[in-house]
């Protein structure tokens, strides 16, 4: 068994700052309860939680505008900063005015919590790329939920020992040792241009963005079912305790408990659902908790079933849908995280809290004696639209990292393109050339004939035979006669005949004369697809005239011109299966809505990467620099091209989106770990399981446990980064 990697500082700082932060958040949302009911009834808890979301959205503005201008690394150790200075002052006025203190330490949780957290991740995000990311964050997740089973009892013990006031120095202290290892983890991996920053502001670009829209939404609804939740659970627990360190010791112990199930639970399953379920799955985990539950309590609702509703939610949320949620981010480039991320992080989560504090209010002024089973079943029926949101969700998401592949994180620079695949993208220019080409030949031979002073069609250049068959076997002649000037001046004649289809073809094989011998091809292929297609399969043709013609194949889109190439891609050997492939490509460029057999090219990408690997390394074709229009060069990175890779990736670019594997085919390549990264997370998402099982060794990546596709669907589970540790609710 290979030892795991060693740890870098960076992770070793996100690790740290990840366990102080949550166990701050844990044992600081204990001792705000504790004081909060304490002092006030628990009837003013809607009220408080409604002006403190309001006060936490206006910190999100400010909080979005900080990150877009002077960047995640800049400013979130200083906000650490500021929160433990605040934190001891809270502490200093308690004893004189209990109630002012329980009010500010509520606030100061709600503005600098989430806010801090989104932070946090935000820093994470950009220092890390996004298939690295699936380790560290994990790792980082579970160091959270350590955190939070820690915050959970140290506020217990703090509470017993001393009291309930201490908790705010400890606090305070917590987050003072947040700023210095936040700032640890080091600047963004990538330099960001400046150009990527100019945004418009957070709010208009969530309006602008269907996705982000979603996310906002998925967050609200998420908040306000978890403020529902939380609701019935502290109205149960203040109706059975009245003593302020009674209080104190039961949150304490319930976050406790609750942090330690989460912590076995996300690092038992937590990576594994996201690898085997997906995405989709891993965020509806929790509304299907609370449904669940929530049958429970309509069943026997008791304390415990409550407690157990609460608690169910709050594992799950912090594990698997916050692991989840956070991958969302991947594919958004930080023109549009930075001022997005923390209004979806925290204002659309306090804009949740609004709505759940709303609908309790309003419950208890229709019905005064509100009971739990009311409050229960209003959660429900959020739980059920979280789910349909979850569904919307769940498909943008790899279209979002195809756009991110597309939109310039990747740039195709023309003193970059370093592969063949890559040099597909000059076809569209080679076609507009060969256009003027056959224009300028139309032209002349209209001139030539209206002056009547040669006849192109003879070998010699002189006047026309007496007879059409005279002619034709002058040509047949001139084609067969190995000299290549003569070749060449019955190739530049008159249109050729459909009948001399098979005396041309080998002339493909010949350099000085191939670019001819496919220009006169390219425009009797209507007239004799069939002919062509028998010579891309007969194998006493020469092999480099049958690479050459399925770029003169191309230009029809006749359905059988369409079958033969997708017959060339089972020919034996490599170099047809490699043109045929990179020739539907360029016709499916052309027309999107080219018909082609999905499943047979998916067969097809199967056996080329099922070949042992003295077959794949065999792979070593002629780059056609007539066609292409340049010689094979190796890789920035100095490896030389891949053709197995290319060609597979070409056949993907058929069926998925053409632009994205191309793009991918140029990342796995490059030395830039988050184009790498990117590219591989696209990948994971888009790719058949059988075939990423195979493919995964050849881009040098480990293979993963097998992941479980949803039904009727092309596309596979999802993504990475987790938010495990983000807010407990």
């Amino acid at each position: 068994m290979n030892a795991p990697p060693a740890r870098s500082w960076p992770t070793v700082f996100a690790l740290v700052s990840a366990t102080l932060m949550i166990a701050h958040q844990v044992g600081g949302k204990a001792t705000r309860d504790a004081i909060f009911l304490s002092v006030y009834d628990v009837t003013q808890l809607p009220k408080m939680v409604i002006v403190a979301a309001l006060a936490s959205m206006l910190a999100v503005l400010v909080m979005s505008r900080l990150l877009t201008r002077f960047g995640p690394w800049r400013i979130v150790p200083g906000a650490f900063l500021l929160s433990g200075v605040l934190f001891w002052g809270s502490w200093s006025i308690y004893g004189r005015l209990p109630e002012v203190a329980a009010l500010t330490l509520y606030l100061q949780m709600a503005v600098f919590g989430a806010v801090l957290i989104s932070g946090f991740w935000s820093v994470v995000n950009e220092r890390f790329d996004p298939h690295t990311a699936k380790r560290t964050i994990a790792e980082v997740a579970a160091a959270a939920t350590l955190g939070g089973v820690i915050g959970g009892f140290m506020a217990d013990r703090v509470a017993a020992l001393i009291d309930a006031r201490a908790m705010m120095l400890v606090l305070g202290g917590l987050h003072l040792a947040c700023a210095a290892t936040v700032r640890g983890i080091g600047r963004p991996q990538r330099p960001i241009p400046a150009h990527e920053l100019e945004v418009e502001s957070g709010i208009q670009l969530l309006f602008r963005h269907r996705y982000l829209m979603l996310m906002g939404l998925l967050m609200v609804l998420v908040a306000a079912l978890a403020a529902l939740v939380d609701y019935a659970f502290k109205a149960e627990a203040s109706r059975q305790l009245n003593d302020q360190a009674a209080l104190v010791g039961l949150f304490g112990r319930f976050y406790a408990i609750a942090g330690l199930v989460t912590f076995v639970v996300q690092s038992a399953l937590g990576p594994r659902l996201l690898n085997r379920f997906g995405i989709g799955v891993t965020l509806a985990t929790m509304p299907v908790v609370v449904l669940a539950c929530g049958l429970l309590n309509g069943v026997a609702l008791r304390l415990w079933t409550v407690v157990l509703l609460r608690g169910g939610q709050m594992v799950v949320q912090n594990s698997f849908f916050r692991s989840a949620f956070e991958l969302l981010y991947t594919p958004l480039p930080p023109s549009r995280k930075r001022p997005t991320k923390s209004i979806i992080d925290v204002a659309s989560d306090r804009l949740g809290d609004v709505v759940g504090g709303g609908i309790v209010l309003g419950l208890l002024a229709v019905v005064p004696n509100l009971s739990n089973g009311v409050v229960i079943g209003v959660a429900m029926l959020v739980a059920l639209l979280t789910l349909v949101v979850v569904a919307r969700l769940y498909r943008g998401y790899v279209a979002q990292l195809a756009d991110n592949l597309r939109d310039g994180l990747i740039s195709l620079a023309d003193d970059e393109i370093v592969d063949a695949t890559t040099r597909q993208t000059l076809a569209e220019s080679s076609s507009a050339a060969e256009r003027a080409l056959l224009l300028a030949r139309i032209k002349e031979l209209r001139a030539d004939h209206a002056q009547g002073t040669r006849w192109h069609g003879h070998p010699d250049g002189v006047a026309p035979p007496s007879g059409p068959g005279e002619h034709l076997g002058q040509l047949v002649n001139a084609l067969c006669s190995g000299e290549r000037e003569r070749v060449r001046r019955a190739l530049e004649g008159a249109f050729m005949d459909a009948r001399l289809a098979p005396f041309v073809v080998p002339m493909l094989a010949v350099d000085e004369l191939a670019e001819l011998a496919r220009t006169e091809l390219r425009f009797i292929v209507p007239r004799c697809a069939g002919a062509l297609g028998d010579a891309l399969f007969d194998p006493d043709v020469p092999l480099l005239a049958r690479q050459r013609l399925p770029s003169v194949l191309e230009v029809s889109p006749q359905p059988r011109v369409v079958a033969i190439l997708q017959d060339g891609l089972d020919d034996s050997e490599f170099n047809v299966r490699f043109a045929c492939a990179r020739a539907l490509s360029r016709m499916r460029g052309r027309d999107p809505q080219l018909a082609l057999d999905g499943e047979r090219v998916f067969a097809a990408c199967a056996r080329e990467v099922a070949a042992s690997d003295a077959e794949w390394d065999r792979h070593d074709i002629r780059v056609d620099d007539v066609i292409q229009g340049e010689d094979p060069v190796a890789t920035e990175s100095g490896i030389e091209v891949d053709y197995g890779l290319e060609h597979v990736f070409t056949l993907l670019s058929l069926v998925l989106d053409r632009d994205a594997l191309r793009l991918s085919f140029r990342a796995v390549f490059s030395s830039d770990r988050e184009m790498r990264g990117t590219a591989l997370e696209y990948l994971e998402n888009v790719l058949p399981e059988p075939l990423r099982q195979g493919l995964w060794p050849r881009l040098g990546e480990a293979p993963t446990a097998p992941r479980r596709r949803r039904p009727g669907d092309k596309l596979l589970a999802e993504l990475e980064r987790g938010i495990a540790g983000r807010a407990p609710r």
